[in-house]
C-alpha cells in the first residue's frame, strides 16, 4: 500500500515534523490546486485512506480542514465534493483583489525598506528572464504580490491574499490550454512599473496601476472562461 509522497517534514510555520493529518491537508491541498481533483470530483474519505495508505482517521481531520478553507463541500451520506468552479466565483475573487491589493501596495511603499525594494526588484529581473507566467507556489510572479503583503505588515490580508492566488492558480491549472494569463512582458513591465511607482512614493500612481493590472488579468482569466464554458 502506497503511502503519502513526497511532502516537506516540517511545518512551513513552525520547526517541527508536520502530523499525519497535516501531511494529508497539505497533499489534498495542493492537488486540488494542480486540478489532480477537479472541480466537481467525489472525494470518499475510504478511497483517500487506501490512496495514502493511512487509517481514515486522519484523512477525516484533513478533509473537516478542507471543508472549512472551502475548497471542497460536504454531502451528507455521499461524501465530499470538490468545490465547483463558476463564473460568480473567479469575479469574486478578482472583485476582492481589487478592493484590498492596491491598498496593501500603498501602504507597503510607506513601509518598505531598501532590502525590500531590492528583492522586489531582484524578482522582477527573475521574471524578467525567464519570461514565464507561472503561478505555482515559488514563482516570482507570486511572490511579488505576497511579499509586498508581508511588507504591509498585515497578516491577515496577506493570508487571504494566498487565499485568492491559490484560486486563480487553481482555474490556470483547470484549463491549461487556454489563455489565462496576461502575456509575460505585460506582467514584467507592470510589475516594473509598479515598483517604480513604490519607490518614488507616487501612491497615486501606485493605486491605478495596481488595480489595472489586477484588471488585465481579470479580464483574461474571465473571456477564457467563458470561452471554455460556452
Amino acid at each position: 500500500m502506497s503511502h503519502i509522497l513526497p511532502l516537506s517534514p516540517a511545518s512551513p510555520v513552525a520547526d517541527r515534523p508536520l502530523s499525519l493529518t497535516e501531511q494529508i491537508h497539505v497533499r489534498m491541498h495542493e492537488e486540488i490546486l494542480n486540478a489532480t481533483w477537479r472541480p466537481g470530483d467525489i472525494v470518499l474519505e475510504n478511497e483517500l485512506a487506501a490512496r495514502y495508505g493511512v487509517s481514515k482517521t486522519p484523512v477525516r481531520e484533513a478533509l473537516r480542514l478542507l471543508t472549512q478553507e472551502g475548497w471542497i463541500i460536504t454531502m451528507p451520506r455521499k461524501g465530499y465534493l470538490v468545490r465547483p468552479l463558476r463564473l460568480h466565483d473567479i469575479r469574486e475573487v478578482f472583485e476582492l483583489r481589487l478592493l484590498i491589493e492596491p491598498g496593501i501596495f500603498v501602504h507597503a511603499s510607506r513601509r518598505a525598506s531598501p532590502a525590500h525594494f531590492a528583492r522586489l526588484r531582484s524578482l522582477v529581473e527573475t521574471q524578467t528572464r525567464e519570461e514565464s507566467t507561472d503561478d505555482s507556489p515559488d514563482s516570482a510572479g507570486r511572490e511579488f504580490h505576497l511579499l509586498v503583503a508581508k511588507v504591509a505588515d498585515n497578516a491577515r490580508a496577506e493570508g487571504i491574499l494566498i487565499g485568492l492566488l491559490d484560486e486563480v492558480r487553481r482555474l490556470h491549472q483547470i484549463m491549461p490550454g487556454a489563455p489565462t494569463h496576461p502575456p509575460a512582458s505585460s506582467l514584467v513591465s507592470e510589475h516594473a512599473a509598479i515598483l517604480a511607482a513604490m519607490e518614488q512614493g507616487d501612491t497615486e500612481t501606485l493605486h491605478r496601476l495596481v488595480r489595472d493590472h489586477i484588471q488585465e488579468s481579470s479580464e483574461t482569466v474571465m473571456n477564457a472562461f467563458r470561452l471554455a464554458i460556452e
